[in-house]
């Protein structure tokens, strides 16, 4: 078995081995990384994968282009609404967050660019976590009608505590990686050019470690976490569900496009009336 070949089956998500250390990327550029069902459907198998996988000692997951990851795919396509998919989607939405809190190996988050979402939730459910200095991070579940019920509910009030977190999750506002690195959200910040080798260096050294020691620790950290998912995550993703099955969400996903074009459309015609002016 070549390097990578257990993960050939996967279209949107790309591997790198070197060594010890897999480098997953969230790979949609083209729509910054949007998670489409597809994706979501990977991702709720990829961490189960990765456990099994003797050969791999730490991971960095990152996103390819210029976005970790949008978030859901609000912008396009039709959204999950009551029935089979919707189910099949929510069984997946759980798995995706026990399974990477599960995973043994310790699991390095490089944000690229936005983390949005089930974004910011993959990020900051990794063991470290490194930030573009240009990057942006934010969980705005509850601005498209949905309860931020994937994992983020977990992963903000332990990073920054209950005060912040329910400020970042009702209004779902952006942090700026400086921002983020203050409050604690994030590890550290460092300079987009050097994000990827640095996050490389640091999963390098901690496959370099005892294995049984590295890994049992971060197990024995992660019962909390696990913990926390016990208590709120199957409420969060119920009532989360609902809001797609109610139509909520998708109303306020038509009102997001439609803002989202009509923005668009001002930007295109300031850009062609410059455009005027210049040549005139």
């Amino acid at each position: 078995m070549n390097s990578t070949e257990r993960y050939s089956d996967y279209e949107y998500l790309a591997f790198r081995r070197d060594g010890h250390v897999l480098t997953v990327e969230l790979n949609r550029p083209d729509d910054y990384n949007a998670i489409h069902i597809p994706l979501h459907s990977e991702l709720a198998r990829v961490f189960a994968e990765i456990r099994k996988d003797d050969d791999v000692r730490a991971v960095v997951l990152t996103g390819r282009g210029k976005a970790f990851s949008a978030g859901g795919n609000v912008l396009k396509g039709p959204r999950p609404g009551a029935g089979p998919v919707l189910d099949a989607f929510f069984k997946d939405a759980r798995k995706i967050v026990t399974d990477l809190l599960e995973v043994p190996q310790p699991v390095v988050a490089a944000i690229n660019g936005p983390a949005v979402g089930l974004g910011a939730t993959l990020a900051l459910l990794c063991d470290i976590t490194l930030m573009s200095r240009t990057a942006v991070i934010s969980d705005p579940h509850v601005t498209v009608g949905v309860v931020a019920g994937d994992g983020g509910l977990i992963a903000w009030p332990w990073l920054v505590g209950m005060a912040r977190a329910k400020e970042y999750l009702l209004t779902g506002d952006k942090l700026t990686a400086a921002e983020a690195e203050r409050i604690g959200l994030v590890n550290r910040v460092v300079e987009p050019e050097s994000l990827l080798d640095e996050a490389h260096a640091l999963a390098t050294r901690l496959a370099g470690g005892t294995v049984r020691a590295v890994q049992g620790t971060k197990q024995a950290l992660n019962r909390i976490w696990l913990d926390t998912a016990n208590l709120t995550l199957d409420a969060a993703l119920a009532t989360e569900k609902e809001c797609f099955a109610s139509g909520d969400h998708q109303r306020a996903v038509d009102a997001f496009r439609a803002a989202h074009a009509q923005a668009k459309a001002a930007k295109a015609a300031e850009a062609a009336k410059a455009l005027s002016d210049a040549t005139a």
